[in-house]
């Protein structure tokens, strides 16, 4: 079984002004929508697009519970196993509008989110003892400061279950657990400065420091680049995918689309180079629409898709 893992989801209220956002002024919203936001959460709905069963866990509490577990309803291959809180599931805004040049732009306004008792953490580690070998754990989005030891702890107990690790998280918790020899990291370009404690000038550069976390412990490294492609290291080698030409309508959940499809068709039995493609057209896919892409729409990205070796200059 899968189970994706976000600590601190989200109620995302998306709004979008069609015309040029004013600062200062009041600005009429052409149009609005909530969703259930979290990058775990993100994971599990491109999984279930993919009909893939997958069990999502993290902590949900006060006005916003109710309504963020009747989104996930929709989903037929998503089974919600959320620890119940006393504190509010924060709201974040994702605002979509034309700049002054008259290309859209987005802009994301994130609460810090509920503190979460001790008492409710001793619940959500009940949650976490039915995973076992074999099973994969993504953990994905940023974990608080305060349940940081707590995380690592858990981490190194599924390690030692035989639990397959996929982390999307913070660069210390990363750091922290590479020598647990996590199935994928996906660290972004800053994460990649830090972890590897150097100045990233180059794709070159690039290269060499998922080389360096790949001899850390790490089975594959996968870096999103933007408009510059994406960019993945692994035992078998380096390889880069150009960006697919098409109207970016919104990048939200692209990296969260690319994890899941990476782990997808690693499942099937797919090998890196395939799985990477794959990710590739998802994420593609879901920066192409307004949502998460479905598995046809990565599909039609995925005949687009092209994979290139990149030699490793150590």
């Amino acid at each position: 079984m899968i189970y994706t893992c976000t600590v601190n989801p989200s109620l995302d209220y998306y709004l979008k002004i069609e015309n040029e956002f004013k600062l200062g002024e009041i600005n009429r919203l052409d149009s609005e929508k909530y969703a259930a936001g979290g990058k775990g959460v993100n994971v599990s709905i491109v999984l279930n697009n993919l009909m893939i069963p997958s069990v999502t866990i993290g902590f949900l509490g006060g006005f916003t519970r109710e309504y963020y577990l009747s989104y996930l309803k929709e989903y037929t291959y998503i089974m919600p196993l959320f620890t119940q809180i006393e504190g509010n599931t924060r709201i974040n805004i994702k605002l979509s509008y034309k700049g002054d040049n008259g290309l859209n732009k987005e802009m994301d306004l994130n609460a810090h989110g509920p503190k979460i008792s001790d008492n409710e953490f001793e619940k959500f580690k009940k949650r976490i003892e039915r995973i076992d070998n074999g099973d994969i754990f993504v953990l994905s989005g940023n974990v608080q400061e305060e349940l940081f030891e707590k995380m690592v702890t858990i981490l190194s107990d599924l390690s030692s279950r035989g639990v397959k690790i996929i982390l999307d998280t913070n660069y210390t918790l990363i750091r922290e657990c590479l020598k647990l020899k996590p199935l994928l990291i996906r660290p972004n370009m800053e994460d990649m400065e830090e972890l590897c404690d150097i100045t990233i000038h180059s794709e070159d550069d690039l290269v060499k420091a998922g080389a360096a976390l790949v001899e850390a412990g790490a089975k594959n490294v996968l870096l999103s680049l933007g408009l510059d492609g994406a960019l993945l290291v692994c035992e078998s080698g380096a390889f880069h995918s150009d960006h697919i030409k098409g109207n970016i309508v919104s990048t939200t959940g692209a990296d969260d689309a690319m994890v899941a499809a990476y782990v997808f068709d690693l499942q099937r039995g797919a090998d890196e180079f395939e799985a990477f493609r794959y990710a590739c057209a998802a994420g593609a896919a879901t920066e192409f629409k307004s949502g998460l892409a479905t598995r046809n729409e990565i599909e039609e990205c995925y005949k687009l898709v092209k994979i290139e070796r990149k030699t490793i200059n150590l």
